[in-house]
């Protein structure tokens, strides 16, 4: 077993809250707009690189703030876009939460950030190693952006299907002007997963010094299932028990020399345990060996420091703005499992198992902007820059099967320990430019951009990976990548525009699928490395329409995108003739188009009616469809079309708010069977919750909400992917009702 952290727990008092105030406040149908004055405000600076308002911006770009990730009750990536069509959260069960879905595409093909820093890569091999990415502690972040399509002009390689940018808490957020000290603390109850947490926050102001510290704790056990059941094996309709344990730590401290120079030093770390009672698999025959029992026991882990220097001039100047950051982060995923199996055979003993699995990636890397204003033919905003980084990969698995009775070593097929790709590091390096470009009196804007991206993958082959994959080559990778981006918004009148966007982006193949080694003696496969691999590429054209007046913010878009040389990992190529053996390989597929509609209105009632004071409406769609060219079938990934509404009565500023907003997913989209096998396809649902705050004095609020009001049974389509349809999905279904809350005070 692993080590955990110190536990404290707390809950009972907040349980007991939950009830009288669920009703009493409010909460966001969707987490974009505030209001519809906000709406106009919201500074985006993920979308373009420069700050602008979302309204101005020839993208679709939502933006989730810390004040609405306490409303919602969000403790963790998924819960942030509760409320978000078009875009989801995918995995759970014993490996927890991975990646996040855009527009249908998701894993490494969606760029993650924290403070302009990449999340570690996804990887996974077999059943016992699935590294994800849900290394972020939400309670730490300020605000999240979220670019919609490719956005590898300003991102490079991995923004393809889009970014999700995590910006962390400053100072300033808590520490009010003329002061020099402020502190915050929350604490919170999520019925569904039984799950208590504690964040605090202290920050301080002295001089041109500022500092800030911030560490979230949370435990919790397994999120549960619809069902409650005790069955053991592959009947079992709960969720498996699961105890889980997280810590979070932030620190911060900025030298603001004068209003022209301000230096960051930030140190953060994120630690998660989980441990797992996989009792779904006992009973279960493989091979001729029935599951006795099995055990997960998974560590996550990533730390990061960084510097930044950011120089903005206060005179009149065309040199507006430069940013420099420096970073070092690692990240590893540990992952062993437990299990004890008996033969089938008559008076067979039982045998003890492990296996160990480990991914680990350390990444430096070194980014700088530039930002200039001048008028030439018209107002230029104009930014440059470049990106150098280094990341190195590490994977390594371990394993020993034992006789329980005598403890003697049974023989292994596979040899142990094992690499199953080599060392391996990846050097990336780029340029970038682009220019906002205003005529016609600020009515039209233009924004072309260019990235260059050069990237080296480098292995080494180690005694460990020739040992266990002997014969296997492994081969470096070297490529470049030109990407381009025009943007354009023309106002047609003061309330509203029109925009379209032409992008492009790519990814570079994953280390896994150049350099692989793994046989499989028992199961008679076998995969091949592959290093003719072509980048990943995708052209995007999106068009959309904005209107904003005091009673109503709308925006309606539409976008196909158009992807090549798609790589799907691990296909079946067909048969060694020497050996018989079943071999998989990494290839480049036909293209995928995707195409969607996406749309959100904001009607504030009371500027239409006088007596609707305080009433806000707020509703929001995503349409998707998809083809893969070579075989006209849907793409696997593709979300189901969904809907949000939302009713609201005040906001978050007033003394009390409360809102009921409601879900509605279509049927997801069918899978193509393979052969005899009848995939599932998630049923249609809608659910109904309630949300609120009421503020106990000026310095305390308690966000409270009842989550699937109605107790409705439904599955989330990303959870079933791939499942037979005569499977037991029942340990998939989301949770029934389910209620949160939290308790802010700040001082």
């Amino acid at each position: 077993m692993k080590p955990h952290f110190t536990a404290f727990a707390f809950q009972s008092s907040l349980c007991s809250l939950a009830v009288c105030l669920a009703l009493t406040g409010a909460a966001n149908a969707s987490a974009t707009e505030a209001n519809t004055e906000s709406a106009i405000e919201t500074i985006s600076i993920s979308g373009t690189k420069t700050a602008r308002k979302i309204n101005e911006i020839a993208a679709t770009v939502t933006r989730i703030s810390s004040e609405e990730i306490d409303a919602i009750g969000a403790t963790n990536i998924r819960d942030l876009l509760r409320y978000e069509p078009g875009v989801s959260v995918e995995g759970g069960g014993r490996f927890g939460l991975s990646s996040f879905n855009i527009r249908g595409i998701s894993g490494d093909r969606v760029l993650i950030l924290v403070d302009n820093i990449p999340i570690a890569d996804e990887f996974s091999f077999g059943p016992n190693l699935s590294a994800r990415r849900d290394f972020v502690d939400v309670d730490l972040i300020k605000s999240v952006d979220i670019v919609r399509g490719p956005a590898s002009t300003l991102y490079g390689s991995d923004a393809i299907g889009g970014v999700v940018a995590f910006t962390t808490k400053d100072p300033a957020d808590i520490v009010a002007n003329g002061e020099s000290f402020a502190g915050r603390a929350k604490l919170g109850y999520v019925s569904q997963s039984n799950a208590s947490y504690v964040n605090g926050m202290l920050a301080g102001v002295s001089g041109n010094w500022q500092w800030l510290l911030n560490s979230t704790y949370r435990e919790s056990g397994e999120t549960q299932s619809y069902f409650d059941d005790d069955v053991l094996g592959s009947d079992r309709n709960s969720a498996n028990p699961q105890d889980n344990e997280s810590l979070s730590m932030l620190g911060k401290l900025i030298f603001q020399s004068d209003k022209a120079h301000r230096f960051e030093l930030v140190g953060e770390t994120f630690e998660q345990n989980s441990d797992t009672v996989l009792l779904s698999d006992i009973g279960s025959v493989v091979r001729g060996t029935m599951t006795l029992s099995s055990e997960g026991f998974d560590e996550q882990e990533r730390s990061r420091v960084s510097g930044r220097y950011l120089y903005q001039p206060v005179s009149q100047h065309h040199l507006k703005r430069i940013d420099l950051l420096a970073f070092y982060q690692e990240s590893s995923s540990n992952q062993s499992s437990e299990l004890v199996r008996r033969s089938l055979a008559p008076d067979a003993s039982s045998f003890f198992r492990t296996r160990d699995g480990l991914f680990e990636q350390s990444t430096i890397g070194l980014n700088a902007q530039f930002d200039h204003a001048f008028t030439w033919g018209g107002e230029h905003y104009l930014i440059y820059g470049l990106s150098v980084e280094t990341t190195d990969s590490e994977g390594l698995r371990e394993g020993q099967t034992q006789d329980q009775a005598t403890g003697a070593d049974i023989r292994e097929f596979s040899v142990f320990p094992a690499r199953d790709f080599p060392l391996s590091e990846l050097s990336e390096q780029s340029l970038f430019i682009q220019d906002e470009i205003q005529f016609l009196d600020g009515r039209l804007l233009l924004s072309p951009g260019l990235r260059y991206d050069r990237f080296k993958l480098t292995p080494e082959s180690d005694l460990l990976f020739e040992t266990a994959n002997p014969g296997v080559q492994v081969s470096s990778f070297n490529d470049s990548q030109l990407s381009k981006k025009l943007g354009a918004v023309y106002s047609l009148t003061e309330n509203y525009n029109i925009w379209l966007q032409y992008a492009e982006g790519f990814r570079i193949p994953p280390m896994d699928d150049v350099n692989v080694g793994f046989t499989n003696f028992a199961g008679r496969y076998t995969s091949l490395s592959n290093p003719n691999l072509k980048p990943e590429s995708v052209a995007s054209v999106e068009v959309g329409l904005r209107g904003f007046t005091d009673a109503l913010s709308w925006s309606v878009s539409a976008y196909q995108n158009d992807y090549k040389n798609f790589i799907e990992s691990l296909t079946f190529v067909g048969i060694d003739p020497n050996n018989g053996f079943i071999r998989f390989q990494s290839v480049n597929v036909d293209d995928v188009e995707i195409r969607g509609i996406e749309g959100q209105i904001t009607w504030s009632l009371g500027d239409t009616f006088t007596d609707a004071q305080g009433w806000q409406v707020r509703a929001s769609y995503s349409i998707q469809d998809s083809e893969n060219k070579a075989t006209g079938n849907e793409l696997d990934s593709i979300l189901p079309n969904q809907a949000v509404l939302g009713l609201q009565y005040q906001d978050y500023s007033d003394p009390w708010r409360i809102e009921i907003a409601s879900t509605y997913s279509q049927d997801a989209k069918a899978i193509a069977d393979a052969g005899d096998a009848e995939f599932f396809s998630a049923p249609s649902y809608t659910t109904i919750d309630i949300l609120g705050h009421i503020n106990i004095t000026p310095n305390i609020k308690v966000n409270a909400g009842i989550f699937n009001i109605s107790d409705k049974q439904y599955w989330l389509a990303s959870e079933v992917r791939g499942q037979a349809a005569s499977a037991n999905l029942q340990p998939f279904t989301a949770p029934g009702r389910n209620y949160s809350i939290n308790v802010v005070v700040q001082f």
